[in-house]
């Protein structure tokens, strides 16, 4: 080969080469780049007042003035919501109208068949049960019910009331069939009506098929379980309404609504704009559909609560940048939905540390005894085939071991503990370990070990004094490595240490109790949480600090490696 000819193929290589760090560089950054952005949105955030709530009467956080007076005037701004939903839900009117019946059913009880107790007793009721036992007991009764309201009720107000009901329904129009619509609508008209007018209260009552009401009443039905459905979605937005609903609340995300805006708007979007209703097919059959709950409670009382929901969504909420530090030292609250991550590191941290307790001895005295000992006979070769083969095990073949034998068998622990997942990982990372220190060892040039020798010193005072000290840091790189792979392994530790919850361990409680981990947590929370696509950021920030721990635990072995080797030159 001439020299031009060297000259290209050195360039290509080179130009090879710098290509393959130009293209990993770029993978590092591709797969990082997302993880560090979404995962920094675990730490600064935007966050509503509801996230200074949870601070202050949950973690124990203080609030400072600016943040009680945020608090105050989103308070403030929900009290009108809050006046329109009850003023809804238990109208003035309605109250009238009730005493209104009583005192006209007890006048006319000796004038009335001694059945219409039912409908009496079915006006008691609230909600879809009012409604269907109305509907049930409509067909016998509803002229009587009629007569008697217009012979014993003189207060106008009252009389108008009695056909609030009828009114709502028909602006229902898409609900009802165009064959009722129109009756429902004479119905609505009466409300107009004073009580004077009796020969039109009576024509337009009396006109009115018994039939005709109790599909009116079946769409009232469906109705009020629309309204639950968009009450559940402010209560999940903004929390309970009452102090007493607070309390009562078991579950975290209950009583405090959502604390970072893109959840609430999300909320906003998916459980309060639109909301999931009964429909009916050609057939007949009911199915299960998504509409706009501004669409479907257009022209009824309930439009404008959804007005208010959104047109003063950032007056409720008050957003403002949160940055939250104690993603790392605080507990998870309600499966991790608040809170931090601070048992999960501690978790990792006990098991990673415990496992290289167990593998580091074991690795390094294997790694002399095969650099400096075994010969290369029958034994030797047996050994290394079995490190080699214990190398190229799968992970959770390690953790169906460590249940199997160090748990049902062995019982080193009851149950899960981190114990138990520090000896499955150390048996994990031992190959490992023993090739790196091995090589290690062997790097060490003869020459040390003859001086060492030569001066006198014994073989096993040789390899402590001067060949182990040469070995040190190449030695240590390969240990802190292999805690990295410790801190990241997750088949194991899934049937021998972690849990999906828990606090954080005392030290004593490691021989006994199963603890949280980082790698377990992941998965856990990313694949079988019931809220997964609400938790990204705890998701990532996971990652994140996963990632985080085990870059450092490198970055670590990098900086005692080139630390003890410039000593070693000096």
């Amino acid at each position: 080969m001439n020299v031009s000819n060297r000259k290209i193929l050195d360039k290509a290589f080179t130009a090879l080469a710098y290509s393959s760090l130009a293209a990993m560089a770029l993978a590092v950054v591709l797969f990082l780049a997302p993880i560090i952005w979404n995962g920094a949105g675990a730490f600064a955030f935007t966050a509503t007042v509801e996230h200074e709530k949870f601070l202050g009467e949950v973690v124990g956080d203080d609030i400072n003035e600016s943040e009680k007076t945020r608090i105050a005037e989103a308070d403030a701004a929900r009290e009108p919501l809050y006046k329109m939903m009850s003023e809804y839900e238990n109208p003035a009117s309605a109250k009238a109208l009730e005493r209104g019946l009583d005192e006209a059913f007890a006048k006319s009880a000796a004038g009335m068949p001694a059945e219409s107790g039912e409908i009496f007793a079915a006006l008691k009721l609230g909600g879809a049960a009012r409604a269907k036992a109305i509907r049930a007991a409509s067909e016998k009764f509803w002229k009587p019910y009629v007569s008697a309201l217009e012979r014993e009720v003189a207060d106008a107000s009252a009389a108008g009331t009695s056909f609030a009901l009828a009114e709502i329904l028909a602006r229902q129009e898409g609900e009802i069939a165009d064959a009722v619509r129109g009756e429902i609508a004479e119905l609505g008209k009466i409300r107009k009506l004073t009580f004077s007018e009796k020969s039109a209260l009576r024509r337009n009552a009396g006109e009115i098929p018994s039939e005709k009401i109790a599909e009116a009443l079946a769409v009232l039905e469906e109705n009020n379980r629309a309204y639950e459905t968009l009450s559940d979605g402010i209560a999940e937005l903004l929390g309970p309404r009452d102090s007493a609903a607070r309390e009562r609340a078991k579950l975290l995300r209950r009583k405090y609504g959502q604390t970072r805006l893109d959840n609430a708007r999300a909320v906003l979007e998916n459980s309060v704009n639109t909301i999931t209703v009964r429909g009916r097919d050609a057939s007949g059959a009911e199915f299960l559909k998504r509409v706009s709950s501004a669409e479907y409670f257009r022209g009824t009382p309930v439009e404008k609560i959804v007005a208010y929901v959104d047109g003063n969504f950032d007056a409720m909420l008050r957003p403002h940048f949160a940055l939250y530090l104690g993603f790392l030292f605080d507990d998870p609250y309600d499966s991790n939905i608040f809170g931090g991550i601070f048992p999960m590191i501690l978790g990792t941290f006990y098991l990673t540390f415990g496992s290289m307790l167990i593998a580091a001895p074991l690795g390094i005295i294997a790694a002399i005894y095969f650099a400096e000992y075994a010969r290369n006979g029958r034994v030797a070769s047996v050994l290394r085939m079995c490190v080699g083969t214990l190398a190229g095990v799968p992970s959770i073949v390690f953790g169906l071991f460590g249940l199997a034998f160090l748990i049902n068998t062995v019982k080193v622990s009851e149950s899960k503990s981190v114990l138990a997942g520090a000896i499955t990982l150390a048996l994990l990372i031992l190959p490992t370990i023993i090739r790196s220190c091995e090589e290690a060892l062997k790097a060490v040039p003869n020459s040390y070990r003859e001086a060492a020798l030569g001066l006198g010193a014994g073989k096993w005072r040789a390899i402590c004094t001067v060949i182990l000290p040469a070995a040190l840091p190449s030695m240590l790189t390969g240990i802190i490595i292999s805690m990295g792979r410790a801190a990241g392994e997750t088949a194991p530790i899934i049937f021998t240490a972690a849990t999906s919850t828990g606090a954080a361990l005392a030290l004593s409680e490691v021989f006994t109790q199963a603890t949280p981990a980082l790698p377990w947590n992941i998965y856990n929370i990313c694949s079988e949480h019931e809220m997964a696509e609400r938790v990204a950021h705890v998701q990532y920030g996971m990652v994140l600090t996963l990632i985080s721990i085990v870059l450092l635990l490198n970055g670590v072995a990098i900086w005692v490696r080139a630390r003890m080797r410039s000593k070693m030159k000096s």
